[in-house]
């Protein structure tokens, strides 16, 4: 995976690159818009090494299972598959952890102890 491939992708409308292996040109790519999200950085080429053979089917890069419909959320911190199955659920839960952690945050900022916000609204 290049910069060509990453140009080409983003042609297609393909939304990114997620990959259990090496990736050239990421910041060229990244400028471009494309996300990417690679277990290394390479010079290497590909030409002649990666070869598509299979679509549409479930993957599995480490012990996580991908299958088409997943969400993938990714930043700079790294990557998480949501299953199309629990997403909703997981939505839900996440709008309240986040609303949680908004109040923690405003509240540190007004001056409370760190330790006292957690106690009173049990996230950090």
């Amino acid at each position: 995976m290049g910069e060509l491939s990453a140009e080409t992708l983003l042609h297609k409308k393909v939304r990114g690159y997620v990959v259990d292996g090496g990736c050239r040109d990421v910041e060229f790519i990244l400028k471009i818009g494309f996300p990417v999200f690679c277990s290394f950085n390479t010079p290497a080429d590909i030409v002649a090494r990666w070869v598509p053979d299979r679509f549409g089917e479930p993957i599995t890069i480490g012990t996580v299972t991908i299958c088409s419909g997943d969400y993938i959320l990714g930043d700079r911190d790294g990557v998480v598959v949501l299953p199309a199955k629990l997403a909703e659920e997981v939505i839900s839960q996440t709008e309240q952890v986040v609303s949680t952690e908004n109040k923690v945050r405003s509240a540190i900022l007004d001056g409370m102890d760190p330790q006292e916000a957690y106690l009173k609204f049990g996230k950090f």
